[in-house]
């Protein structure tokens, strides 16, 4: 596999449409300009560009550029680490195209230059040793120019225009290919890498699919001929194929729409920081440069990329994990906030991470990644209960340590707020801040939850790992810490778990942090119904259209509409999602999915993904604090792939492939990567494009695991006849609840009015 770091991308932040190949140093910025209004943009972030579709093979990058009242449609194919094709399209004239211009401005790592051949319009790099850059374009550009570097180029634009020809030349430093939309409505080029050593084998990630740009029937043009065929003749680009277009609504299935949603979100915003010489996913690329300093690593954030990416591509999951993991102070504590400003190393973020790690390893199947990041985790998880420890109560508060780090606000309760990752939620409003040990005086149930839970899963991992004695110790910390929330969080005059003051009195504002004792597996069966009923429902509370607002909607914070004050936010949902399937309440986790997938579709449609939502009517942009293009809203399609295909610390593999409705993946699992395919009556399971299994069970597979001899899951009860076929295994048993199944080869049958339960079976080894 060659890593995705070999690869052209787009990998700088404050210029998405920009095109670097971050082993040689070369890049290429298409510059759009405007003789209307002598306006020359490389388009950063923001309305200049709509973000369209990327394929989760990674080898097509499509988007909308809008420079002054001209539209472009643009694609770029992958056919490989070192190969490339360049397409526009223009779909909307601001101006007569004489005079709109496309440049695309190539510049090189320090001592190469560039040599461009008139009579053929092809461009080189200079460099006599190493790797080689070649460019050929459909038609002859109208004009090469050479510069110093891309700002020369701008500031050439902005004080001569488009007529001046001094900068016309054949070699130089910095190349640009220009072009007007008057002979170049339409594009292709092909850009081309000979590297020393070539790095072109391997697949752009586990999951990708052999492709060559132009060469499919869904080609931008479809006369067009093969780019990887062309030297000067290109054919130009007159129609988008179904990936390129950008649409919001997908013509595949429901989940696989989310599926794929969630991919283009984590694509746009996988970043190269040059500061800290490391790619990972970004908050948001609009945030980057201005209020960051030039990087940002947001704690929780970036964990979540992580889990979200360890479906399309454990390299880049990886590599956010890195990017957090490298911060950690000697404290132990993961920092809230490191960027190229400021450094929040006083406080930390909900202990996530361990469970994350946890999903990544589970998909991954990378024991090493569990070895390197177990101590790390165990020192996090040990410095939550040294440094958060609340008095004698068992439980832990959040707060700011005044003794470490300067970052801003350290020492108040702003900072304490910080910690919590939803700093002005209501729930912290009646609880004191202690100054002098930097604590809010209150038990946070969701930080308490969260935290027993890390405990659990980190007990797993020491099991996995053989380390016995740390099994043993936080296997006992986190059982008495669920104990401990059962006991005192629980306010049985509300029927809900809630935030508690050292007085005794507990917090009145809720949020959906109520529902995270179920995540942790801490509430009882009767606490679940009361949550769900007085609270997941009602639409004073936490129910309606659009769930679930940070802040009951009987709440008068949730009338404020500002950030944590009622508006909805995704982690939330996700963590009442898990919290509900862990307690098997199948039906409320269905409908959250379906909301919150419904929620997220409703910006995708204008191709937004909100940092958080207005909870009445689901917009993303009332408010000018909410970023439109934010990593962790895919979160919300995450929760519908998850109906399909899902794998927890608490229940494992669980199935529903009828609910794929269509096609689903390919996903990265425990099992390989997986595709389903429901055609209605019939459902089927690939597993590295060979067929695992398929059938007609209806309802879940809970508890499922695979091995080269069997398969285990638990079974919901049918009326109907239904079957599992195994191909390329003989069947050798079949059991439900011990009663023996009628088999006959590859396949099994449940008879019809079977009650469901542990279901296994035994097989040969897999046929070659």
């Amino acid at each position: 596999m060659t890593p995705t770091e070999h690869c052209w991308g787009t990998w700088t932040a404050d210029r998405p449409i920009e095109l670097s190949h971050l082993p040689t140093g070369f890049t290429l910025t298409p510059v759009l300009y405007s003789a209307r209004a002598n306006s020359a943009s490389a388009i950063p972030p923001g309305e200049l560009v709509r973000f369209g579709k990327r394929g989760i093979s990674n080898a097509r990058i499509c988007f909308d550029t809008s420079h002054e009242e001209t539209a472009l449609h643009w694609q770029y194919d992958l056919a490989d680490p070192v190969t490339m094709g360049v397409h526009w399209r223009c779909d909307a004239h601001g101006e007569w195209g004489l005079r709109y211009w496309v440049n695309l401005c190539f510049s090189a790592p320090p001592g190469v230059g560039f040599r461009f051949d008139r009579e053929t319009g092809i461009l080189t790099s200079d460099n006599e040793s190493g790797p080689q850059l070649s460019v050929s374009t459909a038609k002859l550009p109208l004009m090469a120019t050479f510069h110093d570097d891309l700002p020369a180029l701008l500031d050439e634009y902005a004080d001569k225009g488009y007529f001046y020809l001094g900068s016309r030349g054949t070699s130089g430093a910095c190349a640009v290919l220009r072009f007007n939309l008057e002979e170049a409505p339409s594009m292709s080029c092909r850009v081309a890498l000979n590297m020393a050593e070539s790095t072109n084998s391997g697949s752009r990630s586990p999951i990708d699919k052999p492709f060559l740009p132009n060469t499919d029937a869904a080609a931008m043009d479809d006369g067009a001929e093969p780019l990887e065929n062309r030297q000067v003749s290109l054919g130009a680009m007159t129609a988008a194929s179904d990936e390129s277009d950008v649409v919001a609504e997908y013509e595949d299935s429901e989940a696989q729409g989310a599926l794929e949603a969630i991919h283009d979100v984590l694509a746009w915003n996988h970043v190269f920081d040059p500061v800290n010489e490391r790619s990972y996913t970004v908050l948001t690329r609009f945030w980057n440069r201005q209020k960051f300093g030039g990087f940002g690593i947001w704690m929780n954030d970036v964990m979540y990329h992580a889990l979200l990416w360890s479906r399309y591509d454990t390299e880049k999951a990886r590599r956010n994990i890195e990017a957090v993991f490298a911060w950690q102070t000697d404290e132990g504590n993961f920092p809230c906030l490191v960027t190229g400003n400021d450094a929040w190393l006083d406080r930390s973020q909900p202990p996530v991470v361990s469970y994350v790690i946890w999903c990544c390893y589970r998909n991954s199947q990378d024991t090493e990644l569990l070895q390197w990041a177990f101590p790390k985790l165990l020192a996090n998880y040990d410095w939550w209960w040294r440094r958060r420890s609340l008095h004698d109560t068992g439980l832990v508060a959040y707060g700011t340590s005044l003794d470490i780090g300067d970052g801003l606000y350290k020492g108040t309760k702003l900072a304490a707020k910080d910690e919590s990752s939803m700093d002005n939620m209501a729930v912290h409003d009646p609880a004191e801040f202690d100054a002098s040990t930097g604590l809010i005086q209150a038990a946070d149930v969701g930080l308490n939850s969260l935290l027993a839970l890390d405990g659990e899963i980190l007990a797993q991992m020491a099991a996995l790992l053989k380390r016995d004695v740390a099994a043993v110790r936080l296997e006992q910390q986190s059982e008495a810490h669920k104990r401990r929330i059962a006991d005192w969080l629980w306010d049985d005059s509300r029927g809900v778990f809630a935030n508690r003051m050292m007085d005794g009195r507990f917090v009145q504002p809720l949020a959906p942090t109520s529902f995270f004792p179920m995540a942790a597996g801490i509430a009882t069966e009767a606490q679940v119904d009361s949550l769900i009923e007085n609270y997941l429902i009602p639409e004073e509370k936490f129910g309606g259209q659009f769930v679930l607002p940070s802040a009951t909607r009987d709440d008068p914070a949730y009338q404020d509409n500002v950030y944590w004050r009622g508006r909805i936010w995704a982690p939330l949902n996700y963590w009442v999602y898990e919290g509900l399937r862990r307690y098997g309440r199948a039906t409320e986790a269905s409908t959250l999915a379906s909301k919150s997938l419904n929620l997220f579709n409703q910006g995708w449609q204008q191709r937004q993904c909100g940092e958080n939502y207005h909870a009445e009517t689901g917009a993303i942009a009332d408010q000018s604090d909410t970023d439109t293009f934010y990593t962790w809203g895919a979160m919300l399609p995450a929760l519908r792939v998850k109906e399909v295909f899902d794998d927890t610390p608490w229940q494992g593999i669980s199935l529903s492939p009828f609910q794929a409705d269509g096609e689903l993946g390919p996903m990265i699992t425990a099992w390989g990567v997986l595709s389903i395919l429901n055609e209605g009556s019939h459902w089927t399971i690939r597993v590295k494009d060979a067929e695992l299994m398929s059938g007609t069970v209806s309802g879940s597979l809970n508890h499922a695991s695979l091995s080269e001899s069997s398969f285990h899951a638990e079974i919901g009860a049918s009326n109907i006849n239904e079957t599992l076929r195994f191909a390329g295994r003989t069947l050798t048993a079949a059991t439900l609840d011990e009663a023996d199944l009628k088999i006959s080869a590859d396949t099994v049958t449940l008879p019809a009015g079977h009650g469901g339960g542990k279901f296994k079976l035994s097989f040969d080894q897999v046929e070659q």
